[in-house]
């Protein structure tokens, strides 16, 4: 869970790294923790869907499926952004299919990050959850009719409201706001306390392939809330680095066209 929350820096790492692999993927951007008061007040989740084509030659039709956990309510279902167009299509209760067709999507090894798409939508869990239960989520893809591949699973956790109370490194947490964003947003510390001899603190902004597309410092964590503006940023998957004396701090966002 902390992986998703507030990392430390061997888990950062692991984390950054498997992100490095073919980009079929599921993930929920932002805290992936829900509580009852939260889903009450209308809280929704946000995935983000990554395909890439790992053949050897150009694929022109894309399907995703995507099979919603029935404690989601497909209702509330609302599209934030795709890479390139789409036809959508609801099979029954929980069903969602894209159809990219003519989308002539180049091979990995020759269209590198071209031969990635994405669709970004959220969606609200039904009032009835309880603390302690998990939803595991994850889609399938299928290029031109010929080959398919399926995701990771997506996990979110519903935990009880007080657990939030003296949560160990809540002090510490950051947040980008807003999250998905155009490129220009917030870095917001959300301290509960001050710490006056708290140490200076190095923060900068990766892609998902670890280039540095912006890096700043402060003299402390509560300084590092501040607006940042990225110069043309290409749409997808970001992440936020902070670390000072403590430790490392990585938050996801993305960047939307």
């Amino acid at each position: 869970m902390n992986c998703l929350r507030h990392f430390v820096l061997p888990v950062a790492v692991l984390c950054f790294s498997n992100s490095l692999r073919a980009q079929n993927d599921k993930r929920v951007i932002g805290d992936a923790v829900i509580t009852p008061s939260e889903i009450a007040e209308g809280a929704t989740v946000m995935y983000l869907i990554r395909f890439q084509n790992v053949s050897s030659d150009t694929v022109y039709q894309v399907i995703v499926r995507d099979t919603l956990d029935p404690r989601m309510d497909l209702a509330t279902f609302h599209m934030l952004d795709s890479s390139h167009p789409f036809q959508i299509v609801r099979d029954g209760s929980n069903i969602i299919r894209w159809y990219f067709n003519d989308i002539s999507l180049p091979d990995s090894t020759t269209g590198g990050p071209n031969s990635v798409g994405y669709v970004l939508f959220t969606v609200q869990p039904k009032p009835f959850l309880a603390p302690g239960q998990t939803i595991l989520n994850r889609a399938c893809f299928t290029f031109d009719q010929t080959f398919s591949i399926c995701t990771n699973e997506a996990i979110i956790w519903t935990e009880a409201d007080a657990a939030d109370v003296g949560e160990p490194g809540k002090d510490r947490d950051l947040r980008i706001v807003p999250n998905p964003n155009h490129g220009q947003f917030e870095v917001q510390s959300t301290a509960l306390t001050t710490h006056p001899d708290r140490p200076a603190a190095e923060w900068w902004i990766t892609d998902i392939t670890g280039k540095i597309v912006w890096d700043g410092h402060a003299k402390d964590m509560e300084e590092a809330s501040n607006q940042v503006l990225l110069e043309r940023p290409s749409p997808g998957l970001y992440l936020l680095w902070v670390k000072d004396a403590k430790g490392l701090q990585v938050e996801e966002f993305a960047i939307l066209r």
